[in-house]
């Protein structure tokens, strides 16, 4: 069930290990060329195991078919690596390659590398441009759409009753510290100063630093500043619409509307499925499985069982060749 996680600008420790000059270094700033090197690098690591190759036999003592490992003889800007790896080529071939990021950067590494895609969509409309746009840059790269999966973060609050979920919704948001949200939303915009704004008058975009000279997660931030701009919310609302989906879809409601949303944007080309983050584990997780996936199950949009065994099975995605 192993995936590798990708995301453009954010983390460097993912090859680390393997001869990076300094891939840790910057965030946001980071250029496409810069995460190619490591993604293809990676890719030829992954598959350069040929499954002929292992022997396995111990009477003889031989592990594999020397003949039948194949170095890489990497040489590149910031990696060196003669490989190969030291494992077998697994039964997905290589892990699924998740990516994570919505910037202009993020969105052409994704369409040519990536498999799954979590993104963070505040509102349907954006999640369809989104998801037009990345499906559009796939083909672009001379790939098969339907390879690249499109997951937008969903938190949904359940209640028995629509008017249930939204005091629960409410209930949680009052749970939230204003004084550590504005922390994490400094965090969100490079260490900007929030402190001199007031908790409940309505904010505008230009109470931000623009997204272009935010040197981390920048598609992030163009989410919230979209969201400020439409719905105009208070400080104070817009830190509890936060607090627990970090910028990811929030919505509430009862088990069936949580349903139609969820195809609503399936069958509207707005997602391809959804990471799902309930607000409060287990119990809302739990509700989730048992109210909503029947629902899911009886119009067609969820299994009813697993006909594979790798997340590379489940999720419908080709063995990549050696």
């Amino acid at each position: 069930m192993a995936a590798l996680r990708t995301a453009s600008g954010v983390e460097g420790d993912i090859v680390r290990d393997a001869g990076a000059d300094d891939l840790a270094q910057a965030v946001g700033g980071i250029q496409l060329g810069e995460c190619e090197e490591p993604a293809n690098l990676v890719k030829a690591l992954l598959v350069g195991g040929a499954v002929a190759a292992l022997l396995d036999d111990r009477a003889a003592g031989q592990y594999a078919r020397p003949g039948s490992i194949r170095p890489i003889n990497h040489k590149g800007v910031h990696y060196q690596v003669t490989g190969p790896l030291n494992v077998p080529r697994g039964p997905q071939g290589r892990p699924v390659f998740v990516q994570a990021g919505s910037s202009e950067t993020g969105r052409l590494f994704a369409a040519r590398h990536a498999e799954a895609v979590f993104t963070a969509q505040m509102e349907k409309a954006t999640a369809r441009d989104f998801y037009a746009d990345l499906k559009r840059l796939a083909v672009a790269e001379g790939r098969d759409p339907a390879q690249v999966l499109i997951l937008p973060g969903l938190s949904p609050v359940i209640g028995a009753t629509e008017a249930e979920a939204h005091r629960i919704a409410g209930e949680l948001n009052e749970l939230s510290d204003p004084e550590v949200g504005r922390k994490r939303l400094s965090g969100r915009f490079g260490g900007h100063d929030f402190s001199h704004l007031p908790l409940d008058k309505p904010l505008a975009p230009e109470d931000f630093p623009d997204p272009a000279q935010v040197e981390a997660a920048r598609s992030r931030t163009e989410v919230i500043i979209g969201l400020v701009r439409r719905e105009k919310p208070t400080l104070r609302q817009l830190l509890g619409y936060m607090a627990g989906a970090r910028g990811h879809f929030v919505t509430a409601g009862a088990p069936e509307q949580i349903a139609d949303l969820i195809e609503d944007w399936f069958r509207d080309g707005a997602a391809d499925g959804f990471n799902v983050m309930p607000p409060v584990l287990p119990s809302m997780l739990e509700t989730f499985v048992a109210e909503v996936v029947p629902l899911l199950r009886k119009r067609g949009l969820f299994r009813t069982g697993y006909t594979g065994e790798t997340l590379r099975e489940h999720y419908g995605l080709t063995r990549p060749p050696a």
